[in-house]
Parts: structure tokens; sequence; C-alpha cells
């Protein structure tokens, strides 16, 4: 089982070798031994993104990942389709690439809460940079939600640990090993499975959108 890298030059190269591989993530491309177990990335950053500006923000911005992986090229456009839906401006120094790392995370919500003017709203993409935007502006003094608001792709540990605890959505990663263990199984037994599957998330709106 792999993640989903943009580049699948890889998964076409593993494909010669007739082995059943699961991918949790997307994939692109058409393969006769890569399977694919997500969850639909693209949608859900539309929802979280459209539930920010239902709650009245219109400056927002996004916080991600590097975009060498599906998961965050989908994250990121759905971010720009909301804004594009709803005719707000998407403001590329508000896009910021956050690294994979605690530290550049940090580093990245420093960049982006020191500008001026400030987004009222961060759409951030993982738990790492949502940690990150906490921490940043407690130590800056900004308020979240009063002065900014906050969603993203979260764990149920953030809502533990973090007040308010974060809006967005549980990576259902129970179930996203369950499905592809099931391809896999399937696939040694000699049964047919589908190529890919999408699992269903679970959005929790909470006091980090006010």
């Amino acid at each position: 089982m792999l993640s989903s890298p943009a580049d699948e030059s890889f998964f076409a190269r593993l494909d010669n070798y007739d082995i059943p591989v699961v991918v949790i993530g997307k994939v692109e491309g058409q393969y006769q031994h890569v399977y694919s177990v997500d969850t639909d990335n693209y949608r859900d950053s539309i929802v979280l993104t459209d539930a920010l500006i239902n709650n009245g923000h219109q400056h927002i911005a996004c916080l991600h990942a590097p975009l060498d992986y599906h998961v965050s090229v989908d994250r990121v456009n759905g971010y720009k389709a909301s804004l594009e839906a709803h005719l707000l401006t998407v403001r590329n120094e508000w896009i910021i690439d956050g690294g994979y790392t605690h530290e550049s995370a940090i580093e990245a919500a420093r960049m982006l809460l020191s500008q001026n003017p400030l987004p009222d709203a961060v759409f951030a993409t993982d738990s790492i940079k949502i940690l990150s935007l906490y921490r940043v502006a407690a130590e800056k003094n900004i308020s979240i939600p009063q002065q900014l608001a906050v969603v993203g792709y979260s764990n149920e540990m953030l809502s533990f640990i973090l007040t308010p605890p974060p809006g967005g959505i549980d990576i259902p990663t129970r179930a996203l090993g369950e499905q592809s263990c099931n391809i896999l199984f399937k696939q040694i037994a000699g049964k047919t499975s589908p190529r890919s599957i999408t699992v269903e998330t679970r959005i929790s709106l909470t006091a980090s959108l006010a």
C-alpha cells in the first residue's frame, strides 16, 4: 500500500510486475494492477471553504502541504474553486506551502500571520498546519475564532488539546486501511474488486469557524 504522488511514473513501473498494489490516495492513470482507496478531497475542501464563507468570511487564506501529492493538489484546488464560485479573489500571497515538518509549518504560519492585511480565516490542509496556526496565533495574540477562523483536515486528538476545537474533517484512517486490505485480500485470493473506492468523511463545524 502506497501514498499517491502526483507523478505516477512509479505506478506505471510497478504495474509491469503483475503484483496487486493498493494506493491510499488518488490514482489518475489506468493500470492493470494498481487500485485506489481515497476520500473526495476536492469536494470536501469546497465544503470546508464554503462553510467559512457562509459564516461571513471573505478573506480566506490556505496553508497547505507541498503539491507533489494528489491529495494536496485536490485540497488546494477545492479551496480555490469555492472562492471562485463565490466570486471572491484568490490571493496567491495567501496560499502558502507549509512543508512536511512542524518547523516548516510554523515558519509558514508566521509568514502568513505577519501579513498586512491579515486574512480573517484560514483553510489548513492537514493537522500539522492547524497546530502551527494555533501556536503562531497565540504568539501574536491573535484570537481564534474572534480574529481568525480556522478549519481544515484534522484528527480527533486535536479536539482534546486545542481550544476552541478546530472545525473540519477527521480523516477516516481506519476505514481507508480496512478497504485497502479488503482489496488486497481479494486480489490475493483471485477475486474481483473495484478499481477505486471512495470513503465518506465526516465534517464537524465547531466554534473555530465563528
